[in-house]
């Protein structure tokens, strides 16, 4: 199994008629990414990417198609070990385990008000174009009034409650 620890750019090459270079990279012994993968990979097992943290950044089946970055490490790891939603979730790689992390309940609020903020936004940005232009229509109007009540109720939200929040309910067809 290969393990590629700490890794380094070694070298940057301009091959061909490529605009950018190719890197090369070696690991905290002095091994060859290029030259370890073509000697001992054999084309059944996933490999990892993962930070300084553990934190698995990137993974494939194909070696050839990881995002590498200096400081992490690779990992070979056999496609049974491989979590099933790691495409979906965020794991760490400790000791040959992976570990799920389960994101804070504040942190999911946030996502989530941030996510419906930029909803509102985008709902309240043509109304109030409308209003501006003295073109705006009764029912226009009153769907402007209920995003922006909606924008006010979620700024005032009290996110260190989570999960336990009393989301406001979004503005649906307004007569």
């Amino acid at each position: 199994m290969i393990t590629f620890k700490n890794i380094k750019i070694s070298k940057q090459v301009f091959e061909g008629d490529l605009p950018i270079p190719v890197l090369y990279f070696e690991d905290e012994s002095g091994k060859d990414w290029y030259t370890l993968r073509d000697q001992e990979w054999k084309g059944k097992n996933c490999f990892i990417a993962v930070d300084q943290n553990d934190f698995v950044t990137t993974w494939s089946e194909n070696p050839n198609f990881l995002t590498l970055c200096e400081g992490v490490s690779v990992y070979e790891v056999t496609p049974k070990k491989l979590p099933v939603d790691i495409g979906e979730q965020t794991y760490r790689y400790r000791n040959g385990k992976f570990i799920k992390v389960e994101p804070l309940a504040t942190d999911v609020a946030e996502q989530k008000k941030n996510a419906l903020l930029t909803q509102a936004a985008a709902a309240i940005v043509p109304l109030q174009d409308a209003v501006d232009i003295e073109d705006a229509t009764d029912k226009e109007l009153a769907s402007l009034q209920a995003w922006k009540k909606f924008r006010v109720a979620l700024n005032r939200l009290d996110l260190s409650t989570a999960p336990d929040i009393v989301w406001p309910e979004v503005p649906g067809d307004v007569a």
